[in-house]
């Protein structure tokens, strides 16, 4: 089965030559996000047909989903069931780690102004 390309588009403002360029939407892309972000609110091991019906696809479309996002770690198969793979945990391990870095130089910045303020 072919999966189908949107042909939607939208605009993204390009910072060094301050051109818009126009993005076709994966239609595919929005499907299997649609299946990790179920699967991600799940606290065991999911079957496809409950998937399937969850996100609203044909439980043939949620299997190719599925075995693309296996093949890159996103998923994992527990005998009849899948949960989400530890690609996507790095990914949140990654955020979270940018994002704790961010908040550590946001509060240096703060204790800096605090003190500024305060000692004049």
């Amino acid at each position: 089965m072919m999966e189908e390309v949107q042909s939607s588009t939208f605009d993204v403002q390009s910072s060094k030559q301050g051109r818009q360029k126009s993005y076709k939407r994966i239609e595919a892309v929005r499907k299997a996000l649609r299946v990790l972000k179920f699967m991600g609110n799940e606290k065991t091991a999911v079957s496809s047909q409950s998937i399937a019906q969850a996100v609203g696809l044909p439980k043939d479309t949620v299997m190719c989903q599925l075995a693309t996002l296996e093949d890159e770690g996103f998923v994992q198969g527990v005998g009849d069931n899948w949960r989400i793979g530890m690609a996507a945990a790095l990914l949140w391990a990654r955020v979270k780690a940018n994002l704790e870095e961010e908040k550590e130089k946001v509060n240096k910045n703060l204790e800096l102004l605090k003190g500024g303020i305060n000692g004049e």
